[in-house]
Formats: structure tokens, sequence, C-alpha cells
């Protein structure tokens, strides 16, 4: 056991050493020193402790964009590392709008209040939170988008949007179908909903189905950007 120098009293050798004086000591000794931290699992339902926290829906637009011509760009409000979320948060939104999965494309968001972790309400990536915080939100914003391409559609038919339903990126009325590219910029001006309905779990059919990840292309050819590949005038490395 390594002793501690200490100036303190003479009872200082049974005394807890300074936070300073262990890490200088553990790293000459060892080499190193790695600290590890925990994010209990109990810490999502925290939002649900804190007073205040229940929010309205999600700025849908925020958080997806649907182009002219039906490509669909989800932005992702973590960090992603490895850990697939550049999937799995697009599954998500998908499992509520029902596009054509091979129209989606993916970018990281930029810093803003709108993408704050729906927990811990700071915009962070970490303690394998991810998936569970965005479980609700990512779906929510979907929702809202198909309900807003539903009722666009509708009100250029003259029809009940209870009477179209959405399938792979078109809604349809009948014999009548327009895509969802065509409805983009009419649904943009519709006053979002106050509140939307989830699918229940049985009806889902993406979440807990294998689907090919959407980052796997950029990976393979070499496009895709890491941290080490930044390159600034004037960069110093540490």
């Amino acid at each position: 056991m390594a002793n501690f120098p200490s100036s303190r009293s003479p009872h200082s050798a049974l005394s807890a050493p300074s936070r300073r004086t262990f890490l200088h000591t553990a790293a000459v000794a060892g080499g190193g020193l790695l600290i590890g931290f925990a994010m209990p699992s109990g810490m999502k339902r925290l939002a649900a402790q804190e007073p205040g926290a229940k929010k309205g829906l999600p700025k849908a637009n925020a958080f997806v964009r649907i182009a002219p011509d039906g490509t669909i760009t989800v932005s992702i409000s973590h960090s992603e590392m490895g850990q697939g979320i550049w999937t799995t948060l697009p599954m998500l939104l998908n499992e509520e709008l029902g596009a054509d999965w091979s129209r989606f494309k993916v970018e990281h968001a930029p810093a803003g209040a709108d993408y704050a972790h729906t927990a811990f309400g700071m915009q962070m990536t970490g303690g394998s939170s991810t998936t569970w915080s965005e479980f609700d939100r990512y779906r929510q914003v979907g929702a809202i988008a198909r309900t807003l391409l539903v009722a666009a559609a509708a009100k250029r038919w003259g029809v009940a949007p209870e009477s179209c339903r959405v399938e792979k990126g078109v809604v349809i009325h009948g014999e009548k179908k327009l895509a969802f590219g065509e409805l983009a910029t009419e649904a943009a001006a519709l006053p979002p909903p106050a509140e939307v309905k989830l699918k229940d779990k049985k009806a889902w059919t993406l979440i807990g189905k294998p689907v090919k990840r959407l980052d796997t292309p950029e990976k393979s050819n070499g496009k895709a950007v890491f941290g080490l590949d930044i390159k600034l005038p004037g960069l110093l490395t540490a």
C-alpha cells in the first residue's frame, strides 16, 4: 500500500489523502489512471421526477426534412460512435412515418436546445442512453410528419384524413396516390397536431426487425469523416 505524504497533524497517516496527492501517487506508481463512471438506468426516469419536466411534442422540422424528390433527411441529436444510432433513430422515426427506407439520409444535428437529452436536459451522448431516451421522441416526430402529410393529401382531395392511409412514402385514398415529396411543401404549411397517437407494439413493422445500416456505405467507401480526419490550420495535437 502506498504511503501518501502529508504535512497535516501527527494523525495524518490515518487521514484520507487529498485528491491531487492520490492522483499523483497513483499515476507514478501505476503509470496511468483510469476513472470510470456509470449512469444508472434509473436516471431515465429523471425527467418524470423533475418538477415541470413534462413537455409537449417535439418540433418535427428540427428532426426531419422531406425534399420534393422524396428524400428524407433525419437529424440525429446524439453522436454516432459505432453504437448504430445512425440507423436506430431513423428506424424509430420511420416506424410511425411509413416512408420508403431506401430514401433515407442522416446527418448529425447542430447544437441547439431542441436536441437536448430528454432525461438529462443537455445535448449529450453517453451512458448507453440514446435509444431509450429517444424511443418516444423520434416516434412522435414520425407520427407528426405522417399526420401532416396525410392532412395535406386529404385537403387536396377534399376527403377526410381518416379515409387515407400511408404505404412506403405514399398517401393513398382509393385509387388516388400522392408521394410524400409531392406533399412536403403543403404539409409544412399546416399547423402541427397538438397530440399524436403512437402505434401499438403489436403493429410495429420496423422496430426489432433487421435492416441495412444507413452508415455502411460511407464507412465502406471512405467517405465517413471521423475526428482523426479533421485538419485545421495551426492545429496542435496533445
